[in-house]
């Protein structure tokens, strides 16, 4: 399989698997996969439902995928035991290319992928390297940049002067607001430790996302994400890929016969409540989507509604 096959295949087991325990029906894959009735359809995958069938296009938010992914996917196949998995590569990442970086990465991302069962996700905690500067002694304020900016406030309640954070090395992170208040806790207590023009480093854990597979999903490791370069929260790129991926839709529809048609969006946001999808779609006038059943989202290794149906062929 090439990176973007075992993308979309994965992204299908979940897209199948979702679909089976929303509808209650069981749904399996027909079209894009090795058993394949009608490679004559255009469409990019058939699920069947008895003698229904639920045609699939899919399309990435992103204009590139992660630079190493498939070299990535080979090391670490042989670090897992039977079993499909995921690595959900958060915004703006890279994955190490250098060692000892690139094994100690490795052997945290298997270990974190271990006892997973079917369907459950997990987040892998990796160092990072945070840069705290004193600016002056008048003030409590703390400005940041990077992955922290948002939560600024948080971070200069109860500082004593002004601060320069610089928190790019973080990625994603935790979901946990526990967690996410002992990261902050631990930038106030070093914050504490300066002088004014004093700079000093904080060691804290990036967390990234490992999820394991649907059963029928490829076996070994995905990685799902984007380029380092790609924002997903550019609001204008996400729109211009969406609506490419509606036209593509709609044209495979037109061009094929099925039951129920569904996009299937596969995109790489910190977290998948960061997703700008599902505004996107309310932006857009329906007649440009009009036409399509269902608009489902993966990313972060879970799968949210983007688009309901209006009816379902099978009944409710």
């Amino acid at each position: 399989m090439t990176l973007r096959t075992r993308l979309d295949r994965a992204a299908l087991s979940m897209l199948a698997a979702w679909m089976g325990e929303h509808y209650f029906r069981t749904f399996r894959l027909l079209d894009g996969g090795n058993e394949s009735p009608s490679n004559s359809q255009p469409f990019d995958a058939v699920l069947g439902q008895r003698e229904l069938r639920a045609s699939v296009t899919i399309g990435a938010l992103w204009e590139t995928p992660a630079p190493d992914a498939a070299q990535f996917e080979q090391l670490i196949g042989g670090d897992i035991g039977v079993g499909a998995y995921a690595l959900w590569v958060p915004p703006a990442a890279a994955l190490p290319r250098e060692e000892p970086q690139q094994s100690a990465f490795r052997l945290r991302i298997a270990n974190g992928m271990k006892g997973l069962e079917p369907g459950e996700r997990r987040e892998v905690r990796l160092p990072a390297t945070l840069l705290l500067a004193k600016t002056d002694a008048e003030g409590q304020y703390v400005s940041v940049t990077g992955a922290l900016s948002s939560h600024w406030t948080r971070i200069s309640e109860g500082v004593s002067g002004a601060f320069q954070l610089d928190s790019r090395a973080l990625h994603r992170l935790p979901e946990e607001e526990a967690e996410l208040e002992l990261l902050l806790s631990r930038v106030r207590d070093r914050a504490a430790l300066l002088n004014v023009e004093e700079r000093t480093e904080v060691d804290v854990h990036d967390h990234w996302l490992v999820s394991r597979l649907p059963a029928d999903g490829p076996a070994g490791v995905t990685v799902a994400g984007s380029s380092p370069d790609f924002d997903p929260s550019d609001g204008a790129a996400l729109r211009r890929l969406l609506r490419g991926h509606i036209r593509r839709a709609v044209e495979q529809q037109d061009a094929g016969q099925c039951d129920f048609s569904v996009l299937l969006l596969i995109a790489s946001p910190q977290h998948i409540e960061d997703e700008m999808a599902t505004t996107a779609v309310r932006g857009m006038s329906p007649t440009t989507y009009g036409s399509l059943d269902l608009i489902v989202l993966v990313a972060d290794g879970r799968v949210r509604q983007v688009l309901q149906p209006r009816s379902l062929p099978w009944g409710s």
